[in-house]
């Protein structure tokens, strides 16, 4: 009798240790889900393809897309320069030299001042193809902003940067109109704004054209 008592605490501590750890591991498959804000997101035809990779090669249509990721906001009164940093080529060698572990002043696209200036807008209407610049793109708010801004948590903001055309040869053409077949992209998040591009702070995008 005793130890059919035992075997059966022991099967009921068993179950309920089993319980509690498929519990923790659901909560932190959810929290993981959850806080991936760290990745770049590609929009296309109303839907959203996540970057799980620091170098990758994507696919899209002939047709409009945008990137879209999580950063702070910029903040010019406190020096909380917080934006995303996008060089786009033509010549897969200039995005082979952006590497982790370099300083940006080391990287004609990425250092201090290369940053160009946007349209009239305020915001990039093209891609821009330039070895030795990039585009600097910001949200601080509804009036000082180079993005568009999806949703506010308060400490992290989702935004997105739009490519509805390329410029290049001196000429903007529409993503529809394009005779370019691939393109590259670095993209940047300096988040502990040190000067350097740390693990998990870039992205290298090779853009094949269907």
């Amino acid at each position: 009798m005793n130890k059919m008592k035992l075997l059966k605490t022991t099967l009921l501590l068993t179950l309920v240790i089993l319980l509690v750890q498929s519990c923790k591991t659901l909560k932190n498959s959810q929290g993981k889900k959850k806080g991936s804000t760290t990745e770049l997101i590609i929009f296309q035809n109303g839907k959203e393809t996540s970057v799980n990779s620091s170098s990758l090669i994507v696919a899209i249509d002939k047709n409009e897309f945008s990137l879209r990721f999580f950063n702070k906001r910029y903040n010019s009164e406190s020096k909380e320069f917080y934006s995303a940093q996008i060089a786009a080529f033509i010549d897969k060698s200039e995005l082979d030299k952006v590497k982790i572990g370099m300083s940006k002043s080391d990287l004609p696209c990425f250092e201090p001042g290369s940053g160009m200036a946007p349209d009239i807008s305020g915001k990039y209407e093209s891609l821009i193809f330039n070895t030795s610049g990039h585009h600097y793109t910001i949200y601080e708010n509804s009036e000082s902003k180079r993005l568009n801004l999806l949703d506010d948590s308060g400490k992290l903001l989702k935004l997105e940067f739009d490519i509805n055309s390329l410029y290049y040869d001196n000429t903007a053409v529409k993503m529809s109109d394009t005779k370019l077949d691939e393109f590259y992209i670095a993209f940047l998040i300096d988040r502990n704004l040190n000067g350097t591009i740390d693990k998990g702070e870039l992205t290298k995008l090779t853009i094949k054209i269907k």
